[in-house]
């Protein structure tokens, strides 16, 4: 379904953007204001746009999906709501029901780098303090689907693994095939990719239980900010 359309984000406070609700006042402000105006509106005020870089990251987490263990359900494409609180929606790559949700963030070069550097420290104040968007997403996500521990995922492949894209690119069907034309028709030098036996693997992962503080502070923040709806 179409963000612009999807009723369960349509004037609901969403995981992606949760952190401004914890923001400076003009930035609470601003999102307590755009999500009055979808309320009255009927739809997202988010037109979709396509860009290469957006294209990348989507084609990205299916090509992990396609590698990532057993014990995982993909739920990419499904809306959570807040079971208790309506308002609240959230959408996580990943679960591992009871245990865990997980968010692969599949990065242009520079912001990959930058973020898998905070979550090789394993240090949840690092993740909070310097990646807040991403950081409150897993909180949201956690605390919608009633799990303990969240997971930060980062992706990139690696040089020796970018013709297996390009098949797997050339080879997927679906009715928005069109955009990743880009991914087999590209040199390697026009693609994200990380070199063999480089600083980076191509896959990286940070989990950690949720603090309750954090649950606290959020929940508070949404059931504030719905009130002001």
């Amino acid at each position: 379904m179409s963000i612009t359309e999807n009723k369960e984000r349509i004037g609901a406070f969403t995981s992606s953007n949760i952190y401004k609700l914890l923001g400076s006042k003009r930035v609470r402000e601003t999102y307590i204001l755009e999500k009055q105006i979808e309320k009255r509106m009927g739809r997202s005020i988010s037109v979709e746009a396509y860009s290469r870089a957006m294209a990348w990251g989507t084609f990205m987490e299916m090509f992990v999906f396609d590698k990532i263990g057993l014990e995982y359900k993909i739920t990419s494409n499904d809306t959570d709501v807040h079971p208790q609180i309506s308002g609240w929606s959230g959408s996580k790559d990943l679960i591992v029901p009871g245990v865990k949700i997980s968010d692969i963030k599949c990065y242009q070069p520079k912001n990959f780098a930058l973020y898998t550097d905070a979550i090789l420290t394993k240090n949840i104040s690092v993740l909070r303090d310097n990646f807040p968007k991403e950081y409150y997403q897993l909180v949201s996500n956690a605390i919608i689907n009633k799990v303990p521990n969240a997971e930060a995922i980062t992706f990139m492949p690696l040089k020796s693994e970018l013709d297996e894209l390009r098949e797997f690119a050339e080879a997927y069907e679906g009715s928005d095939a069109w955009k990743y034309r880009f991914i087999y028709e590209s040199d390697d030098c026009d693609l994200p990719y990380l070199p063999n036996n480089g600083y980076y693997e191509s896959m990286n992962t940070f989990e950690f239980e949720v603090p309750e503080y954090d649950i606290t502070l959020l929940t508070n923040a949404v059931l504030t900010a719905l009130n002001e709806l």
